[in-house]
């Protein structure tokens, strides 16, 4: 008989990782993207949603804690959490998403250093 949760049991394949997907997947050629894709940011409006995506992609994920939706590094502990407010999907305030941004860029700072060390490990 399969056991299930709907019936008292464990689903007999649960895997539980140590490292997030990201670290596994941030290379140098990623983080080249994701540094464009932030300039591109700068240069036009953005919505809560589009920094979102972004700060996802940089290792972040979603805390319950604060006021707002705030945004925690899950690889960097030194980085503070950031604060991406939702006005009702429109775009964000000019000095908002310069704040955002400048957070983000932090984000991609430490991956710069991190995939800097791998490599110096590497020769």
């Amino acid at each position: 008989m399969r056991r299930s949760a709907a019936n008292g049991g464990n689903h007999p394949y649960i895997f539980r990782f140590t490292y997030d997907i990201i670290y596994s997947t941030m290379n140098r050629k990623t983080l080249d993207k994701l540094k464009r894709e932030l300039a591109s940011c700068r240069r036009s409006q953005q919505k809560a949603a589009d920094l979102e995506s972004l700060a996802r992609r940089l290792g972040r994920k979603p805390v319950k804690r604060g006021k707002g939706p705030m945004w925690e590094s899950t690889e960097f502990d030194h980085l503070f959490p950031i604060s991406i407010p939702h006005h009702g999907g429109r775009d964000l305030a000019p000095g908002t998403r310069k704040s955002i941004l400048n957070d983000l860029e932090d984000d991609i700072l430490a991956w710069e250093e991190r995939l800097d060390e791998q490599e110096a490990e590497g020769d």
